[in-house]
């Protein structure tokens, strides 16, 4: 019985995980008031979000403005938004005309292009007009180019404007999910060993403490000529026990700027672990879930995850210390540190679990509403009537009251 019940839950989640639609975050600016409304939890449709949201503005013409980031993605907006120097932070204290969706199919960069020649009965009252279109390859550039449009519409009160943030489908995003889905490596973009065991893969680094200019992102890159990943064997069984990852990352903006980081993964029992994280010298640590982690990995698997956020830590008193304003983070992060073949990575272990808080929420409520019913109805089934019955030709019924 158990075993056909647990073939039916494995059955029933491999058909959801087939049917998933992959969403994107969608940030609406405009200069004149967009609805007030509950942000959606569920998946929306761009069609939903035009004819319920955008439609209702009142304007006859408005001026649409495209931004489109490659590979946008809800942390990265989180991320902005709780950072109080980034200039999204800004816009939403200084504006309450901002309005974030946080999941759209992801083909709503089609939509708002589209948009002037829609023949959508809700958005009939409305002409709009793409005043400009541009993508660019990081939030941060995003932002900016945000608030230049701002800006000028500060200028113009004339015309109704409406900026849209979106996700761009790229190719190389795409490719980028394949290749972690697919669990294939092209060899001019991974970090390989010289005995091909240990692979290494990540598109940039985001880093707030970069010597160039203090306190602002900073994007570096890779420099594949210098980065090595050296694996350690133990001296009595030759088995290889631990690697450390030497990345070498370059600001392209200013070469002189450089970070020299170092990876160090243990193999222990069952499990590979992420065991120490040094840049310029200084310990960090990783963090997923708003927690330490240590990426707990099977040896022949790959750890992967969109954002890999890394914190600065200070180990001197009795519990050590986090500086919270002093983090950097990768993008699209992929290492198998042992068991890789130098031309694949291994099965996936992405970041994300699949319980989420808002799975664990809903399966919570169900179980107190469900406990609540079963204990009604029990109580109700444990109802007796009185076994005997009042008879107006006999003698009346008399219960004795004791005192």
């Amino acid at each position: 019985m158990h075993g056909s019940i647990s073939f039916v839950l494995f059955v029933l989640i491999a058909i959801s995980l087939q049917s998933q639609v992959r969403t994107s975050p969608v940030l609406l600016w405009s200069n004149v008031d967009l609805p007030e409304t509950s942000i959606p939890l569920g998946t929306i449709s761009p069609l939903d979000l035009i004819s319920n949201y955008v439609c209702k503005l009142s304007n006859e013409k408005i001026q649409l403005h495209i931004v489109a980031v490659d590979d946008l993605n809800n942390e990265d907006i989180h991320r902005s938004l709780n950072d109080k120097k980034s200039i999204l932070a800004d816009i939403k204290k200084t504006n309450n005309k901002l309005r974030y969706y946080p999941n759209v199919n992801d083909d709503i960069y089609r939509t708002f292009t589209l948009l002037p020649q829609s023949n959508n009965m809700k958005c009939a009252h409305i002409h709009f007009q793409i005043a400009s279109s541009q993508t660019v390859q990081t939030l941060h550039d995003a932002m900016h180019k945000i608030q230049e449009t701002i800006t000028e519409t500060e200028t113009n009160t004339d015309n109704a404007v409406l900026i849209a943030l979106v996700e761009h489908p790229t190719s190389e995003g795409r490719s980028s999910r394949k290749r972690r889905e697919t669990v294939a490596a092209q060899k001019n973009n991974i970090v390989i060993s010289t005995n091909g065991t240990c692979m290494f893969y990540a598109k940039n680094l985001t880093w707030y403490g970069g010597s160039a200019t203090p306190g602002v992102a900073q994007e570096y890159d890779l420099d594949y000529s210098t980065t090595t990943c050296v694996p350690n064997a133990n001296a009595t069984t030759g088995n290889i026990t631990s690697v450390n990852l030497n990345l070498v990352w370059v600001n392209q903006k200013t070469p002189t700027d450089i970070i020299h980081m170092t990876l160090t993964a243990s193999l222990l029992g069952r499990y590979w672990y992420l065991t120490n994280t040094t840049v310029n010298g200084s310990e960090y640590r990783y963090f997923a879930y708003g927690m330490h982690s240590r990426m707990d990995t099977p040896p022949k698997y790959s750890y992967v995850c969109t954002t890999t956020t890394f914190t600065r830590y200070d180990s001197t008193g009795k519990y050590g210390a986090y500086h919270t304003n002093n983090k950097f983070s990768i993008k699209h992060f992929q290492f198998q540190p042992f068991y890789a073949n130098a031309s694949q990575f291994g099965p996936p272990n992405y970041c994300t679990s699949f319980f989420t808080s808002g799975i664990w929420m809903g399966i919570t409520s169900s179980l107190l509403c469900l406990g609540i019913l079963l204990f009604g109805i029990y109580r109700m089934m444990t109802i007796k009537s009185n076994d005997r019955y009042d008879d107006p030709k006999s003698k009346p019924l008399v219960i004795k009251a004791q005192e």
